[in-house]
């Protein structure tokens, strides 16, 4: 009679178990749960970020790729007097074969070792302009297909040191020693070069002298 429990004493005790179960459970699932997913949330924006930033930054590399100048029109020439030195396309003597890889880019270019010009190296681009270095700097510029109409052009604006000898056209720049020089072929192509010259030179040519003799 001591040890009998009523079936409804029983089913209160397990209904307490359920319910003690139960909430346990619930806290245990629901209070972490937040959390948890508060962590998700957090790392895939960060992700998101990232893979954002790096598409931004890959778009950029290729953009800046995208703009690089070459190819440039070497026919159309670009000619430059910058306090006393003259650029050719954006170079001038003494760069570094560096300096014109940089700006020109390596698209169509060849480089040939000794012609018997007296250069260590030339960088030649398609055909169309040679670069000549001695000891790894720029000391003749050579632009191969010209067109004639740009080049007379440039030469009738240009107002600084210009003369014409035997056909051939120049501009000088008494400071540096900076010559340009336009003269056609016997193919009718019109080559022009920026090169230094000796001034002792000049006195050798006839165009010069007459054009010295105007001025003094």
């Amino acid at each position: 009679m001591n040890n009998y429990t009523p079936n409804e004493l029983n089913d209160i005790e397990a209904m307490k178990q359920r319910v003690m179960h139960n909430v346990v459970q619930e806290i245990e699932n629901s209070s972490p749960k937040p959390k948890y997913k508060w962590g998700v949330v957090m790392l895939t924006t960060v992700l998101t970020v990232c893979a954002m930033l790096f598409l931004f930054n890959q778009l950029f590399i290729v953009n800046e790729h995208s703009a690089t100048p070459y190819p440039i029109d070497f026919t159309q020439p670009l000619i430059e007097d910058k306090q006393g030195i003259f650029y050719v396309h954006g170079l001038t003597l003494g760069d570094q074969k560096a300096t014109v890889v940089e700006l020109l880019g390596e698209k169509s270019l060849t480089e040939i070792q000794e012609d018997g010009s007296g250069a260590d190296l030339i960088l030649d681009y398609n055909g169309d302009a040679l670069f000549y270095f001695y000891e790894e700097e720029l000391f003749r510029i050579l632009l191969l297909n010209t067109n004639e109409d740009a080049f007379a052009k440039l030469y009738n604006e240009y107002n600084g040191i210009k003369f014409t000898s035997n056909t051939h056209r120049y501009l000088y720049l008494s400071e540096t020693s900076h010559i340009i020089k336009a003269e056609l072929t016997p193919m009718g192509t019109l080559h022009v070069s920026l090169s230094f010259v000796d001034p002792a030179e000049l006195l050798e040519n006839e165009g010069y002298m007459k054009l010295k003799e105007k001025t003094d």
